[in-house]
């Protein structure tokens, strides 16, 4: 291949990454969205800022998914939508917005029980989740502020009212039990 050839070729990439037509979930992962749209919203709902559904967090939960980040197993999506499923005795999209909750709320309650192990799929969905907000434009622009350069460390700085959280540092935390740094 010459020179010319690959530039024309790199530059059709480059556009095509540009327009955003290679953005989107897995491509077996599409069917998906409506389902995890929802979920992602009862896990972080909208407020004055977009949730988690509305911030395409699903997308990066799938990409995170086929790259097996955080040791995500390949069927995490479909296991989940399986549980939920399962949970809601049918087809959990049907259900009422309360009884959705309900869902959520108890198998977010199982999961972090005291006597569950640290790698259940669910905690890997939600922490996916987490990520794929705090790193969204809705959620690393619009829901925290952030300082290029915070300044000196602070372990315990008070947050007035109105005053956001700061994304400088998102891997200083996690979910998981056990594992919060202190």
């Amino acid at each position: 291949m010459d020179r010319r050839t690959a530039l024309r070729a790199g530059g059709v990439l480059a556009a095509l990454l540009m327009s955003g037509a290679l953005a989107g979930p897995a491509a077996g992962d599409a069917g998906l969205a409506p389902l995890f749209r929802t979920v992602g919203d009862i896990i972080i709902p909208p407020t004055d800022t977009p949730g988690g559904g509305a911030a395409d967090a699903f997308i990066f939960v799938s990409r995170a998914v086929e790259r097996r980040i955080l040791g995500a197993p390949a069927d995490l999506l479909q296991t989940i939508k399986r549980e939920l499923n399962r949970r809601a005795g049918g087809d959990f999209l049907s259900r009422s917005a309360s009884q959705k909750l309900g869902i959520v709320t108890g198998l977010d309650a199982e999961s972090f029980g005291a006597n569950v192990p640290i790698d259940g799929v669910w905690l890997t969905y939600k922490a996916l989740v987490l990520v794929g907000y705090y790193t969204s434009e809705a959620g690393g622009s619009k829901e925290l502020d952030y300082e290029p350069v915070p300044g000196r460390y602070d372990p315990d700085i008070p947050i007035g009212p109105g005053q956001k959280a700061l994304s400088n540092d998102w891997q200083g935390l996690s979910i998981r039990k056990g594992a919060m740094k202190t």
